[in-house]
């Protein structure tokens, strides 16, 4: 049954997606690429360290349909990080896709409804290293981390609050997150919460998002998303996603940003130290200093 209402709020949303009614006027599209690179070089330095190189890259890029009454958005997100420092190989520090597509329609100029798709995944392999027992001072690379594992999708139908650009609260009765891990060595082991075996976890609850958007001062900006779902099935399990992004805008092509997130999820174990594996918080800081360089922004 809980499959079954999900495969029809799957549906529900392409169908709402695609109804798009004779009183839209407009597409607005834009685009944007950056890189980051920062590199420390020491040699015969007193004062101890390692010699450091990291580079990074963010693409950002969105068509948004309004008409009179309604918004269609489209939206994809792309991160990619990596350092190398001393003598290791490069490491991954950042990766991130998310995949976006959201119906909003007027009940009034407050309040409306709204339909959304959300994939979350990464790019690359991630891995977890931990010290080597058979080399001192050496580390082994244990994967914990593909492409689609793991991967998550959220569709959502509820009912949307608005105050302007400001703030948006959309409250979901009817949600669905999908849980997927298509590596098979990862699926074997039953990570991130899926059964040993399987690739996919479905389950329907509730989602609450909150988005505030805030202009601090002319080249400065922050944003937050924070976001709550319960499976109906394990209801007061609360999953958490909370994102901040401050952007800072030296001039037209330079700029930096500082993003975090935090996650809590009842279904993902994180292995200590000591090796054993309990529920945690998640939380990673990403600082960016670099280029940016806007690609496209057209309107009609």
């Amino acid at each position: 049954m809980k499959k079954t209402l999900l495969i029809c709020l799957t549906l529900l949303v392409a169908y709402t997606a695609q109804a798009q009614t004779a009183d839209s006027v407009k597409w607005e599209r834009k685009g944007s690429l950056g890189f980051t690179f920062a590199n420390v070089g020491l040699s015969n330095w007193a004062g101890g360290g390692e010699s450091s190189v990291s580079l990074g890259t963010i693409f950002n890029a969105a068509a948004i349909k309004k008409a009179t009454h309604s918004t269609w958005k489209n939206q994809i997100d792309f991160a990619l990080g990596g350092a190398k420092l001393g003598d290791r190989d490069f490491r991954k520090t950042d990766d991130a896709i998310i995949l976006l597509s959201q119906y909003k329609r007027k009940i009034n100029e407050k309040f409306g409804y709204s339909v959304s798709s959300i994939l979350r995944t990464q790019l690359l392999e991630g891995s977890n290293y931990v010290a080597d027992p058979l080399n001192a001072g050496e580390q082994i690379a244990e994967k914990i981390s593909n492409f689609m594992a793991p991967g998550y999708l959220s569709v959502n139908l509820g009912m949307e609050y608005s105050s302007g650009d400001i703030l948006t609260v959309s409250f979901s009765p009817a949600a669905g997150k999908f849980t997927f891990v298509m590596d098979d060595e990862l699926s074997a082991v039953g990570a991130y919460g899926v059964d040993p075996g399987d690739k996919v976890r479905a389950e329907f609850g509730a989602n609450m998002l909150t988005t505030l958007n805030l202009k601090i001062m002319e080249n400065i900006s922050f944003q937050s998303n924070l976001n709550f779902f319960t499976a109906y099935d394990s209801f007061g399990n609360v999953d958490t996603n909370w994102e901040t992004l401050l952007v800072m805008k030296v001039n037209k092509w330079f700029n930096a940003t500082f993003g975090t997130q935090l996650i809590y999820d009842d279904d993902i174990l994180i292995k200590g130290e000591d090796g054993n594996v309990s529920r945690e918080i998640q939380f990673k800081h990403v600082l960016n200093l670099g280029v940016n360089f806007k690609l496209f922004s057209t309107g009609n």
